[in-house]
């Protein structure tokens, strides 16, 4: 039997529909406390200035992930093999492009990279980069410093057996996918599966085997593949 590979499982009929965006990205100027999502300020609770509507804001990052995930080409991008792009001229390509977002400058760039939520994207030294979910091949360098001794993978119960057996493997996506906690697997799973089963990684274990694991965002951890031998079903995941 093949090596077991990372299902694309689409969400079921009768879905929730996507929400719709009500979250804006502001500034706070008067206490420079930086860029936030939302109405106020954490730090100070002043409202601050806008600097992307919750619509614009969530049709930007929508495009950003595509760019850099998914087609660089379509908006004449090059990306070298760890996923980097000139920031300045992904901002030409999509005010050219997405006419709408004429506005944009580096600063507006700079605060959906800072806020958000998940720390999907990188920006240093005028290039951007996405740190994870990509469907084009490439040689990530991220940090395998600090990574903690376990994560955890949510998948169905009929999977779940298939990876105990022959390990993971990505199929939609580069690389496997990995949370930093039980409940952010859940969280992950629930959205496609329902009732998710969650798979415990043997952090040190996977690292002795030769298959270290990366830090790609928040809770997000990456790699090429878990062997069987570093996987196990926690028994109150049904």
């Amino acid at each position: 039997m093949g090596h077991s590979r990372n299902r694309l499982i689409t969400h079921p009929r009768g879905a929730a529909m996507r929400r719709t965006p009500d979250e804006p990205l502001k500034a706070c100027i008067k206490h420079q406390h930086g860029y936030f999502r939302g109405e106020k300020c954490q730090y100070c609770s002043e409202e601050g200035e806008l600097v992307m509507s919750p619509r614009h804001l969530d049709q930007f990052g929508r495009v950003m992930a595509g760019v850099l995930r998914h087609f660089p080409d379509r908006f004449e991008l090059e990306m070298d093999q760890q996923g980097w792009v000139a920031a300045g001229e992904f901002i030409e390509s999509l005010k050219h492009q997405r006419r709408h977002f004429s506005y944009l400058t580096m600063d507006h760039l700079k605060a959906a990279v800072e806020t958000d939520p998940k720390g999907r994207y990188q920006l240093v030294d005028g290039r951007l980069r996405a740190t994870y979910a990509h469907s084009i091949e490439l040689e990530l360098d991220l940090p395998t410093d600090d990574v903690p001794e376990h994560l955890y993978f949510a998948c169905s119960q009929e999977d779940s057996n298939e990876y105990l057996e022959q390990g993971l493997y990505p199929l939609d996506r580069q690389m496997v996918h990995l949370s930093g906690t039980r409940l952010n697997a859940l969280e992950a799973g629930r959205h496609i599966i329902g009732k998710p089963v969650v798979l415990l990684v043997d952090v040190r274990a996977a690292e002795k085997a030769e298959k270290p694991i990366m830090k790609a965002g928040t809770t997000v951890y990456v790699t090429y593949e878990v062997p069987a031998s570093c996987l196990r079903k926690l028994p109150d995941s049904a």
